[in-house]
């Protein structure tokens, strides 16, 4: 039995020892692989690896031939080429209204009546001098046949006749002023109807039902909507890239909707505080654009084609000039590349002179950079399966199942 213990304790001690030797050696190896700077967790000289760049379809773009657009900005306030404001030329009461904002209507339409007590009594007052002046005008009609008559037969002198064509004279005078101001008073009878000069919408209504009016007040304006047209104000110096019929595509800042407009006058006056030319685009019929409404949008001025163009949002630039990043062998590339001088600034799109070549992958990415060599995941792509840990779990030596048991 005690020959038996003994060599219990001997495979007991020899068992502790070699799992400490096992486990000095695992440290030792550790070490070595701290010294050259490589273990499973970090990448090549001590530094962490990138993670993999995954991408969506709106980071890339293909580099290749565009036809680009030459433009620049243009703004403006949309007004009606054709409107018309609706004022009394005599003070009374607003009655028979019946039209409102809004509303449409035709050339001659009757839109109110102007009550006006003061031009009811002058209508009166020239009819009741007409028909005086009349009367006088009959008795010196009278009067001179009946002197005619007497002069003829040699019973008064030519100067009493002539009296007499002289008081028929001045009474067809007063007959013909009494009728022309009676027509007058008729006029401006005829004027408190308020009526629609031309066809459109009512943009604005003055006055309420039997509200007062005063002389010249505005009581309506319309509008033509198939007229509108932005007024837009283009800088002097570039007044000369404008020919007529251009195309401006105008986007709603409250909707987002676009509009296109061609250039059909150009104010030759320059505002002498801006430098400005006042240019305006009339808008399609139906546009539903309303007046007063504030539109932003960019006009073309001439196009041409591109070999190799990217977007611009993929340039970037530095110290040493300008550089994209591109896709190659799933690895995201720094590549230096030239433009094309001068360059639409406000076009999406900008040619290339040289650095990158047609089909080329070009990241779009906007804010942090990738790093170079990164691995990139396409759009679509599965993703690798994770690798296995290159630090396996150690063997546990034989010594040490034999203690442990």
């Amino acid at each position: 039995m005690t020959l038996i213990a003994l060599a219990v304790v001997g495979v007991v001690g020899g068992g502790a020892w070699g799992y400490k030797a096992y486990a000095a050696k695992q440290a030792d190896a550790g070490s070595v692989a701290g010294k050259d700077g490589k273990d499973a967790k970090t990448g090549k000289d001590g530094k962490k690896a990138d993670p993999v760049l995954a991408l969506a379809p709106v980071d890339i773009a293909t580099a290749g031939p565009a036809t680009l657009v030459q433009s620049f900005a243009v703004a403006g306030t949309v007004d009606a080429a054709r409107q018309a404001v609706v004022r009394s030329r005599h003070a009374g009461t607003a009655t028979g209204v019946t039209k409102r904002a809004g509303d449409t209507v035709k050339a001659g339409e009757r839109l109110a009546r102007v009550d006006s007590d003061e031009l009811r009594l002058r209508l009166i007052e020239r009819e009741s001098t007409v028909r005086q002046a009349q009367a006088a005008l009959t008795v010196a009609d009278s009067a001179r046949a009946q002197q005619r008559s007497l002069a003829d037969r040699g019973f008064i002198s030519k100067a009493a006749l002539d009296s007499s064509e002289s008081n028929y004279v001045s009474a067809r005078s007063m007959a013909e002023a009494a009728r022309s101001q009676l027509d007058m008073a008729k006029s401006a009878i005829a004027e408190t109807v308020l009526t629609a000069p031309i066809s459109g919408v009512i943009s604005k209504r003055g006055i309420e039902p039997g509200e007062r009016i005063t002389g010249e007040m505005t009581v309506f304006t319309i509008l033509d909507p198939t007229s509108l047209e932005v007024i837009v104000p283009v800088a002097a110096e570039r007044v000369a890239e404008l020919k007529m019929g251009q195309k401006a595509n105008f986007q709603l800042d409250s909707s987002g909707a676009t509009v296109t407009g061609a250039l059909s006058r150009i104010i030759p006056t320059t505002s002498s505080a801006a430098r400005t030319v006042e240019t305006r685009f009339s808008l399609p019929a139906g546009s539903g654009v309303p007046a007063g409404a504030f539109l932003s949008g960019q006009l073309a001025l001439a196009q041409s084609t591109a070999p190799i163009a990217i977007p611009r949002v993929a340039v970037k630039t530095d110290v040493n000039g300008n550089y994209i990043w591109i896709v190659r062998d799933n690895k995201a590339q720094k590549v230096r590349v030239k433009l094309a001088v001068g360059a639409d600034e406000s076009n999406p799109l900008v040619p290339v002179t040289d650095g990158v070549a047609v089909g080329a992958t070009v990241l779009t990415l906007r804010g942090v950079e990738p790093n170079e060599g990164q691995s990139v995941l396409m759009p679509g792509a599965a993703p690798a399966a994770p690798a296995a840990s290159a630090a396996a779990a150690p063997a546990t030596p034989a010594a040490v199942t034999a203690a442990s048991k």
